[in-house]
């Protein structure tokens, strides 16, 4: 079990990345935006919610990211929100999440699952009718852990075969699971 927290700590610093690339339709970037959080709220049947986060206040370098224990029922519905929030200025929380919609188009969330965990499927899409992934359902399995890499994906090829393997990542996390 120790070697499991310890790979897990290890996979969630090597995989935390908290810059988002903002580019304005004439394809010229903008500065870069700082993800310090990624937040999941998971909604149960009936209308339950659990929050997890993993933090990173101080962005890249310094102290590392802190990320909450997802703990979910197991064989259980849940809907499931993402959200991507920059709360490096302790008097003002800017939602990225907000930027992502409006340029729904330019990005994805991806998923990817190990362990007793199983990947969430995206319910809402862009003006293009392709995935987007800031609202998602899952259903979990049988007793057990795992991990969940969550990742915010810029400008991904929504038509390839493997589209979150395409793009630039402007975050990515790892949040342990446990399914009880």
């Amino acid at each position: 079990m120790k070697n499991l927290k310890f790979l897990t700590t290890l996979l969630i610093l090597s995989t935390f990345l908290f810059t988002a690339c903002d580019k304005d339709d004439d394809g010229m970037d903008n500065d870069q935006e700082l993800i310090t959080t990624v937040q999941l709220t998971f909604t149960d049947g009936a209308g339950a919610t659990l929050v997890f986060n993993v933090k990173d206040l101080d962005g890249d370098g310094g102290n590392p990211p802190v990320a909450d224990e997802i703990k979910l029922k197991a064989s259980t519905a849940y809907t499931l929100s993402v959200k991507f929030l920059d709360e490096s200025d302790a008097s003002h929380t800017h939602d990225i999440t907000e930027e992502v919609q409006e340029e729904s188009g330019e990005h994805l969330v991806c998923f990817t699952a190990n362990g007793a965990m199983t990947a969430p499927a995206a319910t809402d899409t862009d003006g293009n009718g392709k995935p987007l992934g800031l609202t998602n359902t899952l259903t979990t399995g049988n007793a057990g852990s795992g991990s969940l890499i969550v990742s915010l994906k810029h400008e991904p090829d929504k038509s390839a075969a493997a589209p979150c393997s395409t793009g630039e990542t402007d975050a990515e996390v790892t949040f342990p699971v446990v399914i009880e």
